[in-house]
């Protein structure tokens, strides 16, 4: 049995959820439900391997060497059923700095990006911030038999977006953060078939691809035939799946040599040779030897998603939510109460005083919504529920 019951204090260390966090009591009381990193403990195995580096005493440059390929190959070959070949690795500090090279590399300044709203933020700022044009292919949002929360991609607003004359690429998320889903193989395949017949390079990222909450397994781009998955690059990283985003480390999978070269181009001037020294030992400890490790965190979050659903749903039954398929993130939809975000956030920010990554913030189709981070002690979401509660007994929005 695994650890996910320490809270460590990473208030004053300047952890990124903590930053510009005031306020003062228990520990438990103000953790923020925002970035989406963890509140548990590394596995044991990965900090031990951290300390024999540490006690090496030599942090010079380092390698994606062949006992890291090696790691990273038999992962993906167990947990998601791809053989990886060694000369398409291309390694980064981040998938997000592999998104931002891809738009540099593959869309001219003025030329279109697709993305698909909601959607991790840095989609959107990546493309604006160099100069590419956003286009859009809002999710379409339904309702399941049940009556949750359900999102589909509006294919034939994908077809007409990639057959733009200037729109070059698409940045594909697969888990879908925000909204939880994990695409089935049929939409993959369809995402991938468009971008091709367009000449669209479609980068597909895949950093929650370890966190399967639901039954339906990830299917990968790379497991895709020959000739669709020449046309991709594939964004993957251990950072999320074994909370290690601070080592700044991730794997970027581009199996057609031409597309592979023009991407290195851009990458030689940002990246480094390979992982850091710290980055390397943490990643082959974890793909080595924590996959029980992995299995234990997902049925704890699963333990997690379901506590908070039965807590919210019980007390505001006009919430709603996506179920969780994958990542450590609940999606979940306040509009019933409130028609103005900015009225939501500051209820949740001012009166039941915890802090979430706003839905507003992931485009079209995020307002009213709130981002719930999961993986943390139960004790944190069950101080968070009550306060929630609490305060909106004391919210005109609730009567």
């Amino acid at each position: 049995m695994y650890d996910f019951e320490t809270l460590v204090d990473r208030r004053a260390t300047g952890a990124s959820k903590w930053v510009g966090v005031e306020g003062e009591g228990e520990l438990e009381d103000l953790v923020p439900l925002s970035v989406a990193d963890m509140e548990f403990l590394a596995p044991p195995e990965v900090r031990r391997a951290l300390h024999k580096v540490v006690d090496r005493g030599v942090f010079g440059y380092q390698n994606a060497d062949e006992p890291y390929f090696e790691a990273c190959r038999d992962w993906y070959a167990r947990r998601q059923g791809w053989v990886a070949e060694k000369e398409w690795l291309v390694p980064a500090q981040g998938v997000v700095q592999a998104l931002c090279a891809a738009i540099m590399v593959f869309a001219r300044e003025g030329e279109g990006v697709i993305i698909q709203e909601p959607v991790y933020y840095p989609f959107r700022a990546g493309v604006e911030v160099h100069g590419r044009r956003v286009v859009n292919n809002p999710l379409i949002e339904g309702r399941d038999a049940a009556g949750r929360l359900s999102y589909s991609i509006d294919f034939d607003g994908l077809e007409a977006a990639a057959s733009g004359e200037d729109v070059r690429l698409m940045l594909f998320c697969n888990p879908h953060n925000p909204v939880g889903r994990v695409w089935d193989a049929d939409e993959v395949r369809r995402v991938a078939e468009i971008c091709k017949r367009h000449d669209v390079v479609l980068v597909s990222d895949e950093i929650h691809g370890d966190l399967i909450m639901g039954t339906r397994p990830l299917t990968s781009v790379m497991t895709l035939p020959d000739e669709l998955r020449g046309n991709t690059i594939v964004c993957t990283a251990p950072s999320k799946t074994f909370n290690q985003a601070g080592l700044m480390n991730s794997n970027i999978w581009i199996c057609d040599e031409k597309l592979r070269s023009v991407f290195n181009k851009e990458m030689a001037c940002v990246v480094i040779n390979g992982p850091s020294n710290f980055a390397r030992a943490a990643l082959m400890a974890a793909y080595g030897e924590c996959e029980g490790w992995l299995e234990e965190l997902i049925a704890y979050i699963r333990g997690n998603d379901a506590y908070v659903k039965a807590r919210l749903g019980r007390a505001f039954p006009k919430m709603n939510w996506s179920p969780l398929e994958g990542t450590y993130l609940s999606w979940t939809d306040w509009r019933g109460y409130f028609d103005n975000a900015d009225e939501l956030e500051c209820f949740a920010r001012d009166e039941a005083k915890i802090t979430f990554d706003e839905g507003a913030i992931f485009g079209v189709g995020g307002a009213g919504f709130e981002r719930w981070n999961l993986a943390c002690p139960r004790r944190v979401l069950e101080r968070a529920c009550n306060r929630f509660i609490a305060a909106a007994e004391r919210n005109p929005h609730f009567s």
